[in-house]
């Protein structure tokens, strides 16, 4: 009864799920990227981000109900290794590769604490957060998760002030007109859409935390959709009030902490870059921590990657694949990498294989027909296989034409190693990915 109950304490309650979303989702994106969007919409930088939301919540609407009807570890991995246990393998080498976004997190903060003390060292600020989460993350994920609900509580409020603050100063008549609000016409809005599409991506995440949940069932469609629409508030009014406070000549392309410059009296704008922009990156670190190794450790445990990486650590927590994570996030902040190359180069890797797990909805009435069947209402809705093939088909069109446009914009040093980087992992899972996952199998049949 006792170590039920002790289990039970360790669970993620719906509130815990609500700010790790919250936090995973707004990030340093919305003090960079919102400028540059505000630069294409104008004033109609809020139907942009509508758009966005709208955009990543479709899109990973399949896998969103997957994991509600079938809350296993990993289920994005899961649902794209029934599609093909070797293209399983191939999703999770991008995975793996995208952590090297974390030092680019590392990074933005030791930047933005260097603005504010000079005396600061960017590079051991960003060395020295990015340790300071490696360890709490050790622990339980409940440990993690009530340091990200005081961190994300304090972000929220930081940016409803900058909102309330802002409000005031902003004239709605002229922020209504076209001439603001279609400031780049439809097109604008539509170029707004994609600078901030992937960077409202966090939402999408939650799912994946399916067996660290007390109520997976309940609160997978239930707090990743209250995350969304509240993530879509936070974004799209900071972004509104940051367009409207000067004329949009003047804030387009400015990171938003030149607005708050403007909003907050004396050196009260300080607030907003500790509270809102160093916090916003801090608990994009804390949740990401978790998040990479809970979306791949499934496909770890098959077999991917050497048995090493699957041992954990008496919180469940899978110490070394989470060590690697943090020297990948580490590494480049030492010694002075190009960390901007290698996170758009993990961004641009993630691109493509992420319209892949939809798919695997398909397979969810045979494969996990208990399941099914107890989900009434969704198995009711999708009890037909061309209903599937419908809602996988519009959420890979509306998530694939943003991808697309991305890989348009590819650098030639990006678009060769994005190509490279597939071919070697193909090689690897397409030709040797049965002799790996049989050599873990026999292992662990040796064992028993």
């Amino acid at each position: 009864m006792s170590s039920n109950l002790q289990k039970k304490n360790r669970l993620l309650s719906g509130k815990d799920l609500f700010f790790l979303g919250m936090g995973q989702c707004i990030g340093a994106g919305i003090i960079t990227n919102t400028g540059l969007a505000i630069g294409a919409a104008g004033t109609g930088v809020i139907v942009a981000y509508l758009m966005a939301f709208v955009v990543t919540y479709v899109g990973n609407l399949p896998n969103l109900i997957f994991a509600t009807i079938h809350p296993v570890a990993s289920p994005t991995y899961v649902s794209t290794s029934w599609l093909n246990k070797k293209l399983g393998g191939y999703w999770l080498y991008t995975q793996v590769f995208s952590t090297l976004a974390q030092a680019y997190m590392g990074s933005a903060f030791g930047t933005y604490l260097n603005s504010i003390f000079p005396s600061v060292n960017p590079s051991l600020a960003a060395c020295g957060i990015l340790t300071l989460f490696y360890i709490i993350n050790l622990f339980d994920i409940k440990t993690s998760a009530r340091v990200q609900n005081i961190t994300t509580a304090f972000m929220l409020l930081t940016i409803a002030s900058f909102v309330v603050l802002g409000l005031p100063k902003c004239n709605m008549e002229v922020m209504f007109n076209s001439e603001n609000f279609f400031y780049g016409g439809w097109l604008g809005i539509f170029n707004g859409c994609a600078l901030v599409l992937f960077g409202v991506g966090g939402c999408a995440y939650l799912p994946q935390y399916g067996p660290q949940m007390e109520k997976p069932h309940r609160d997978i469609p239930k707090m990743t959709t209250l995350v969304y629409i509240c993530a879509f508030f936070a974004f799209g009014l900071v972004a509104f009030v940051g367009a409207g406070v000067a004329p949009i000549a003047e804030v387009a392309g400015q990171a938003m902490t030149y607005q708050a410059k403007i909003i907050y009296p004396g050196n009260g704008f300080l607030l907003f870059i500790i509270g809102g922009a160093l916090l916003a990156i801090v608990t994009t670190i804390n949740s990401n921590f978790s998040r990479y190794w809970v979306t791949i450790i499934r496909g770890v445990d098959e077999g991917w990657l050497p048995t090493v990486f699957a041992k954990r650590n008496k919180y469940g927590v899978p110490f070394v694949l989470h060590t690697v994570f943090f020297l990948m996030a580490l590494i480049p902040n030492l010694c002075g990498m190009n960390i901007g190359a290698l996170s758009g180069l993990a961004s641009a890797i993630c691109l493509i294989p992420q319209l892949i797990p939809v798919w695997g909805f398909l397979k969810m009435p045979e494969r996990c027909p208990e399941d099914w069947s107890k989900a009434a209402k969704l198995s009711k809705t999708f009890a037909s296989l061309g209903s599937r093939v419908a809602l996988c088909l519009l959420a890979t069109i509306l998530v694939g034409i943003f991808v697309v446009l991305n890989i348009l914009n590819f650098s030639r040093f990006t678009t060769i190693c994005f190509f490279l980087y597939f071919a070697i992992t193909g090689i690897i899972c397409f030709g040797f990915g049965d002799k790996m996952l049989a050599k873990r199998e026999a292992a662990e049949n040796t064992q028993r």
